[in-house]
């Protein structure tokens, strides 16, 4: 009889593994070609799969007694005393063993419920039944294909809880009334378990029809299970802190007898719960209490009974079910076509896909509830963040981090839907442009929806209006977010040359390029972040508020714009291509440029913050020098790989092809650039010591032989001087002579670009502003630094090299220091010296000289 029985126990591996690849299926939903290409890839698949799902199971169901276990405890610790009397400890003890039954129940409806209902669809047995099988055997061979799914999982439920208690309490009587409740508990959930999954095997069945009551029921029953999901986490946190809550509220009431004796005639799960609290102190329960106790066990048994009769008969009519073939008389159809705009289409689309499998669902819908939750687990430490305008800058922080986690997940779920049907898809003529914007209305209203259910919330929690209006100003913010990670994901993974797609054509290098997408939109968080802070520093709670709306709505605007030029109408879609909007429209290129090159040093403020606390001990010089490191470090990378590989400007090229354009390589004579630049710098060293002489007297600073020290700009920097100037040296020449200069040479003559890339640069230094420094001196810096331009865009334009702009750039700002110092009567007088000497006087000089040395022909290229 045995050998049978493990005869039948090995002949079930193979349904079984049929049952969880037709689960997996039929819960992968627009996932399917991703699944099955894993079947194929590996052979295996399955059946770890199988085992990982069981050592899951089990893991959970091993740490499931720990509730009940610190609740006898503590009940055996409150009857040692007398502040508690028996009908309070009754109450407390049996109302937290319930939550240990209701979760065991959720935990094996959440793990147990795919496999389930794919058992009880019966499709796995329907080619058993073409082998020579009897309905006895079939049946034998059907309950322990159900067994051997949940297997080790039921043997240690029905276990651990009676060992654990056996291990801590050394009490027989605990050990076998667990052991009997145990039993019925795996009897009454495992038949529960039978039925759902038969409702839901036709739910969930593919030949069901698509009618708008089964979408509803399919919508219900995928909430059901995420409430399944996160309810069961939070009632075992809640468990835990219960005992302390309920103790409080009896501390000088007890609850009366008649409402303990009123639940423990409830046959589930209150009955089983004060059997397990009567056995812990059997001799003090009173007596009606004891009675209702048994009567509501015994309906306990009864019901368990009867849900065990009707899964068996679920089970019976599943594995017995015949293989029929019904004939339909033909019926003459009528159709009626109603239009619907594509981009409602598309949004039911994605609607009624989204709840046909669970990997889609929690992509979509957990964004709404997850900071929700968070928000009530962490209630007291979000009212106790609120007390002052630090608190509340710190809350926000958190919770705009919490929506970090928000975008990743839209863009996977709703971009991830189009992998199923992509080849029926690709035959229709489908406009990229309506199916990317039904995505975004759908992942911009969810994001929406989340944060107003937070604010509201939070709003309700703290009695502060001051929450809802801060959390309502991130709701640009938080869409910006939404908007970068898809418009980058669609970047990244479907560009072709004459549009962009939803689907993920270039699935090359996929985990870099999610990880780049993560640490952009990190990188946007901190530097959004680092503006609150500075705005929150320098203005009040309100007007800070106003300005990071007005820089959130004039984001989202912008990457509006950058949708609409991604994906084009459909009357201008002959004549579009990617990726080339920056190098066709140049003026809209250099502007973008312009604000990366401001933005990208505020990027860095995070990094520096970060690695703070590790440099206290550190010298001063020590700080300069990793200052000096990280700002060079970060400004490489946004102009040797953001700029040409990201951007692609100036225009589209390899690498290699990247620095012979902006004039780094293959330049010969190297000497004679070399020559040129220090030549051009003596050029202005002469005429600052003539003009000083003229409208002053010389004065050699002496500072820049000292050691770095703090001190105002640049004095604290002393001898560092000569190292901190290659920064702007480099960076600078590279930016505007190397690309920005190169990119306006594709709309404006050579002469326009000379002056207006030394207009451009000399602006750009208004910037300082910001830094504090003073109007007039700023203005008269834009001046003489347009000059400066001017020069070096000439002197690039004759030698088709960066080298000689690169040393004038530096040595202008580090040497000169040297001999721009001069002692002046009145700012009149220095004012012009900065005008003429470093500016106009030299900048006619240079000219004048490269004509001498280049002939005109040689400003072509």
């Amino acid at each position: 009889m045995e050998e049978r029985k493990l005869k039948y126990y090995k002949l079930a591996k193979f349904p079984t593994f049929e049952i969880l690849m037709e689960g997996q299926i039929a819960s992968a939903g627009a996932h399917q070609a991703r699944l099955i290409e894993k079947f194929k890839k590996n052979k295996n698949f399955i059946r770890n799969q199988f085992l990982a799902l069981k050592l899951v199971f089990t893991f959970m169901f091993v740490f499931l007694p720990l509730l009940p276990l610190i609740t006898y405890l503590r009940v055996a610790e409150e009857l040692g005393g007398s502040t508690y009397s028996v009908p309070t400890i009754t109450f407390i003890s049996s109302f937290i063993l319930t939550i240990y039954f209701i979760i065991t129940l959720l935990y094996m409806l959440m793990f147990g419920m795919v496999s389930t209902s794919s058992f009880m669809s019966g499709n796995s047995f329907k080619w058993l039944q073409t082998l020579p099988f009897s309905k006895k055997e079939l049946k034998n061979i059907g309950f322990m294909t159900l067994f051997r799914n949940l297997d080790i999982p039921l043997i240690v439920l029905l276990f651990s809880f009676p060992i654990t208690m056996l291990i801590f309490t050394g009490n027989v009587l605990i050990f076998f009334t667990t052991f009997l409740i145990s039993l019925l508990n795996i009897v009454f959930n495992f038949s529960l378990l039978v039925i759902v999954g038969e409702k839901l095997s036709s739910i969930f069945s593919e030949t069901r029809g698509k009618s708008k009551r089964v979408n509803v029921v399919r919508m219900i029953t995928m909430m059901g299970y995420f409430a399944i999901a996160f309810g069961s986490g939070l009632m075992f946190t809640y468990g835990f802190n219960a005992i302390d809550t309920f103790l409080n509220i009896f501390e000088s009431t007890e609850p009366p007898t008649i409402l303990n004796s009123v639940l423990s005639l409830i046959p589930f799960p209150f009955a089983p719960g004060y059997l397990l609290t009567l056995s812990t102190m059997p001799l003090q329960f009173p007596s009606e209490v004891v009675i209702t106790t048994l009567i509501g066990v015994g309906l306990y048994g009864l019901i368990t009974w009867g849900l065990l009769s009707v899964a068996r008969r679920a089970l019976r009519s599943t594995i017995s079910s015949e293989i029929t073939i019904e004939r339909e008389e033909s019926k003459e159809i009528h159709v009626e076509i109603k239009r619907t705009p594509s981009i409602l289409a598309y949004i039911k689309k994605d609607l009624v896909s989204s709840i046909r499998d669970i990997q889609s669902f929690m992509f979509i819908f957990f964004p709404i509830f997850y900071p929700l939750i968070l928000v009530l687990t962490l209630q007291a430490g979000v009212i106790n963040e609120i007390t002052s305008t630090g608190g509340i800058l710190m809350l926000w922080s958190i919770i705009l981090g919490v929506y970090l986690f928000i975008p990743p997940m839209l863009v996977a779920g709703f971009l991830n839907l189009e992998e199923s049907g992509s080849s029926t898809v690709a035959s229709l003529p489908i406009l990229p442009r309506d199916q990317a914007k039904a995505k975004l209305i759908l992942m911009l209203g969810i994001q929406g929806l989340s944060l107003i259910v937070m604010s509201i919330t939070l709003a309700l929690m703290t009695n502060s209006t001051l929450i809802f209006v801060l959390l309502l100003a991130t709701l640009p913010i938080a869409w910006t977010l939404v908007l970068v990670m898809f418009e980058i994901k669609i970047h990244l993974f479907g560009k072709m040359k004459y549009k962009y797609v939803i689907e993920e054509l270039n699935k090359e290098h996929k985990y870099l390029k999610w990880i780049l997408m993560v640490l952009i939109e990190g990188g946007i968080y901190f530097g959004i972040l680092m503006i609150g802070i500075v705005l929150l520093i320098i203005f009040n709670i309100f007007t800070a508020l106003l300005i990071l709306m007005i820089i959130g709505i004039g984001s989202v605007l912008s990457l509006i714009f950058a949708f609409t030029r991604m994906f084009p109408r459909f009357e201008k879609m002959a004549e579009y291509e990617t990726g080339g909007f920056l190098r066709e429209h140049v003026n809209v290129g250099t502007i973008v440029l312009l604000a990366i090159y401001f933005i990208w040093g505020f990027l860095l403020f995070p990094i520096v913050l970060l690695i703070s606390p590790l440099l206290s001990n550190v010298p001063f010089t020590g700080l300069i020098v990793i200052d000096f490191i990280l700002n060079f470090g970060f400004i490489a990378l946004l102009w040797l790989i953001v700029v040409p590989y990201g951007l692609k400007l100036p225009k589209k090229e390899t690498f290699k092809e990247f620095t012979q354009t902006i004039g780094l390589r293959k330049i010969k004579p190297v000497w004679q650039n070399i020559l040129l630049g220090v030549g051009i710098f003596c050029i202005y060293v002469l005429s600052a010591l003539y003009f000083t002489l003229l409208l002053g007297e010389i004065n050699f600073v002496h500072w820049y032989l000292e050691n770095p020290y703090p001190a105002p700009f640049p004095l604290y920097l002393g001898w560092f001087l000569f190292i901190f100037m290659l920064i702007p040296g480099i960076w600078e020449e590279i930016a505007f002579r190397g690309v920005i200069l190169n990119l306006q040479r594709k709309k404006y003559t050579e002469t326009t670009v000379i002056i207006l890339n030394g207009i451009i640069f000399g602006l750009f230094h208004l910037v300082n502003l910001i830094w504090g420094f003073d109007w007039f001196g700023t203005i008269v810096q834009v001046i003489y630094a347009s000059c400066l331009g001017i020069t070096l865009a000439y002197v690039f334009m004759k030698t088709k090299s960066l080298i000689p702009c690169i040393l004038v750039h530096y040595l202008v700002n580090s040497v000169g220091q040297i001999f721009f110092m001069g002692n002046f009567s009145s700012i009149f007088r220095e004012s012009l010296f900065a005008i003429i000497a470093i500016g106009v006087f030299p900048m006619i000089l240079v000219i004048l000289l490269l004509k001498l040395i280049y002939s005109s022909k040689d400003i072509e290229r």
